[in-house]
């Protein structure tokens, strides 16, 4: 059995205020853990308008369906219609 995590850095943009940033950032978290079934969180950048960090926690049986996984995971994140500037992770 295999546990991994990924942290995506995403690139916001017309963002004017934490709250309109908020709206942007939860449905994507929801849509994340509800497609594949996942721990997410916004990890960091709270304060920032511009960008927002969210790590995503998953566990499979093999090393390979998790790196399968945490692709689709991004271009998921890619479909909501937000930009992944960066992104960092490690697979036990």
């Amino acid at each position: 059995m295999h546990v991994g995590y990924m942290t995506y850095l995403l690139r916001l943009y017309g963002i004017s205020s934490l709250k309109e940033k908020r709206a942007v950032i939860k449905p994507v978290i929801n849509d994340l853990r509800r497609k594949f079934n996942a721990s997410v969180v916004e990890t960091g950048k709270h304060d920032s308008k511009q960008e927002s960090e969210i790590t995503v926690c998953m566990v499979a049986n093999e090393r390979g369906e998790l790196d399968s996984l945490f692709q689709s995971v991004w271009h998921r994140i890619i479909w909501n219609g937000l930009e992944v500037s960066g992104e960092d992770g490690e697979i036990w």
